[in-house]
């Protein structure tokens, strides 16, 4: 890998100084606009929407994706620690965009934005199925993609590898779930929730990454939620315009609360966060939904 990360068109500031637009502050601003949808915190906000509001199948399958995606990244990401563009090396305009973007503590390859857009816009796009909304999803992700090289926060091989490290994760989720929907019948529901809380758990304590027990944590939470959700709520998504905003408010309201008010109550270790992580994930897919049916804001299916 040596010889890899020494390619200079790969891992070098200059092909990043010349793949820049100069095209002033109004530009800037829609690259950051466009690279925030391959934050986390995009993410987290879609996901539960598209679950409340439009398809829980979606939401599942996407997000899943989005999930599965990120811990991969995650590893990876810590089995090499190359590091990210040197401002030294950029000229200017473009280091200063480097210093105000670049995440901290984080390596560079693979590109998580670039990972996350094909494992999350990717997935959307095979599980709609459709042309158009196919076409509208890779734009969106070489959007993302050329966003992280336009802020000079990553280097092109960071990004190519995000994509490809994407692709190959995204085909394996395909098959992985067509095979699991086929078998999903047959399995104990009980055995599928000790799976759901054991195997997540398991793995936040072997694989590295730096972020592996959130990822993990909110995984294990959000299938244990899919599980019991069918069988003890069956919420049907969507509804009149007051009932989706009031279901929006309240449920983006509780997630965030566990994600920053149990912060201060848990011991700072991976464990604690596993946990919270892990209640914000059954928040989406069964708490929330439960309130919404008890209190009559959604309806069930059955």
């Amino acid at each position: 890998m040596e010889a890899f990360f020494g390619n200079h068109l790969l891992f070098g500031e200059e092909i990043l100084n010349r793949l820049h637009i100069f095209a002033g502050p109004l530009l800037d601003h829609f690259m950051v606009a466009i690279t925030v949808m391959g934050a986390e915190i995009f993410y987290t906000l879609l996901i539960p929407l598209i679950y409340w509001c439009a398809s829980k199948r979606i939401a599942i399958l996407a997000g899943g994706s989005f999930l599965v995606g990120t811990m991969v990244n995650s590893a990876l990401k810590d089995v090499w620690m190359n590091p990210r563009p040197d401002p030294a090396k950029l000229v200017p305009n473009i280091n200063e965009l480097n210093e105000r973007y670049i995440p901290h503590n984080s390596p560079g390859f693979p590109s998580g934005h670039s990972q996350s857009a094909v494992a999350f816009w990717g997935a959307l796009a095979w599980y709609v199925g459709r042309t158009p909304f196919a076409a509208a999803a890779v734009i969106i992700i070489l959007l993302i993609a050329y966003s992280r090289l336009y802020l000079a926060v990553h280097f092109f091989g960071d990004v190519l590898g995000g994509l490809t490290f994407g692709c190959i994760t995204l085909a394996i989720y395909i098959v992985a779930v067509a095979w699991i929907r086929k078998k999903y019948e047959l399995i104990n529901r009980y055995a599928l929730i000790a799976a759901a809380l054991i195997v997540p758990y398991l793995l936040s304590k072997v694989l590295p990454g730096y972020e592996q027990a959130r990822t993990l944590g909110v995984l294990s939470g959000f299938l244990v939620g899919i599980i019991l959700e069918r069988d003890r709520v069956d919420f049907l998504p969507g509804g009149a315009p007051v009932k989706l905003l009031l279901m929006v408010i309240i449920g983006l309201a509780g997630l965030f609360a566990i994600r920053v008010g149990l912060k201060p109550l848990l011991p700072k270790l991976a464990s604690a966060d596993f946990l919270r992580y892990w209640i914000m994930g059954l928040w989406v897919t069964l708490l929330a939904p439960w309130v919404f049916v008890r209190f009559g804001m959604a309806r069930q299916e059955r």
